[in-house]
């Protein structure tokens, strides 16, 4: 039974809510999982609590108000570390949310062309010169 880390989509019609989930690879999409590890908002929207200037609220006006919108992002990250070492296989999405997230570093099992590029080590070899 092969476990595969992946999103499940839910929420409206133009408006998904992903939830992150483990579950049996050859179950479909939204088939209950094994376990919810966390949901990923891909839609920026304001944070929670955030006061809307007066100057937004004027229809056809010209002043553009850019306020600081946020994609949500929740999960757990010992259980998604867990599954990962048990042999579950995240899928391409993931793999990018999580290094995105910094809960994969770049020399990881799942490493592909779009991955971030490994840090840079410098030696003292060149720098030493006599």
């Amino acid at each position: 039974m092969p476990v595969r880390i992946r999103l499940a989509r839910h929420g409206q019609r133009h408006t998904p809510v992903y939830h992150i989930v483990a579950i049996n690879s050859t179950q479909r999409r939204d088939a209950r999982p094994l376990e919810k590890l966390g949901e990923y908002d891909p839609i920026p929207r304001l944070p929670p609590g955030a006061v809307l200037p007066p100057a937004a609220a004027v229809w056809g006006g010209t002043d553009k108000v850019e306020m600081q919108r946020e994609k949500r992002i929740e999960w757990n990250v010992e259980r998604i570390r867990y599954w990962l070492d048990v042999g579950a296989q995240p899928t391409r999405s993931v793999v990018k949310l999580l290094e995105r997230g910094g809960v994969l570093t770049t020399p990881h099992k799942w490493q592909h062309p779009w991955s971030p590029p490994q840090p840079q080590t410098t030696t003292g070899t060149a720098a030493s010169s006599t």
